[in-house]
């Protein structure tokens, strides 16, 4: 189990803290994250990766461009990755619980969430194909007992996943990225409509269009989280009604 890092390369206080913070992850290998304020837009439309009035910060652009070329490794290499960001904690028992847990799966599954952001619901089904739910957490509790939860070991389980804010840590299939970039690219200012909700959010980040991709693939996500953020520099959602 390798982690794929993504960070700046100019973010190098960043890299240092998320590893001193996270040294029990053994196999952490760091990507090189796209810098947004170096992308040339017009560019990335006339290869179909983004619409021409696509609206993402320069910040948010490069997150997901960074997230987009994972998925393509993990297609070309035919390989499972677990993908993370670099302001994520990790429990202290992530690797022997990620690995259990991904053994306990079916065999044709394409995606886990291990982490989501807390000031957002998660929308899954418990029984799975019995009730869907939705889940509600406080990030301002989570922020104030980070420190507990970074040396809980926790004993998580898998629950089918519809929707969730956040890609601060996830694993996906060769079969998965193929969904992720079928569904996501390119990426435009669409407004992502929540299955039997009434409701529909813009796209503003890689971790709002996941969600269009969710409903289509094997998708799980890990409660109790095996990794978290504090989230303090998470970008406003905007809500409709469908």
């Amino acid at each position: 189990m390798t982690v794929h890092l993504i960070n700046l390369d100019r973010d190098t206080d960043r890299l240092a803290e998320f590893m001193a913070r996270n040294a029990h992850v053994p196999d952490v290998v760091r990507v090189s994250a796209i810098d947004g304020k170096t992308t040339d837009r017009k560019s990335l439309h006339g290869l179909g990766i983004i619409s021409p009035d696509l609206t993402y910060t320069d910040g948010n652009l490069g997150c997901a461009l960074s997230h987009i070329r994972l998925w393509r490794r993990a297609l070309k290499e035919q390989r499972v990755l677990t993908i993370a960001e670099d302001d994520t904690s990790f429990a202290r028992n992530f690797q022997s619980a990620h690995n259990a847990l991904l053994k306990r799966l079916p065999e044709d599954w394409d995606f886990v969430l291990w982490g989501w952001n807390f000031d957002h619901f998660v929308w899954t089904e418990i029984p799975e194909g019995v009730a869907p739910s939705i889940l509600r957490f406080d990030q301002d509790s989570l922020r104030k007992n980070i420190e507990i939860f970074r040396a809980s070991d926790i004993s998580p389980s898998a629950f089918r996943l519809h929707h969730a804010f956040g890609a601060m840590c996830y694993s996906l299939t060769p079969r998965g990225a193929r969904v992720l970039l079928d569904t996501c690219l390119p990426l435009s200012n669409v407004n992502i409509q929540f299955d039997n909700e009434g409701l529909a959010y813009r796209n503003n980040g890689i971790d709002c269009i996941m969600n269009a991709a969710y409903p289509l693939m094997k998708s799980f996500v890990c409660i109790p989280p095996l990794v978290a953020s504090e989230n303090r520099h998470e970008n406003s959602r905007t809500l409709t009604g469908s």
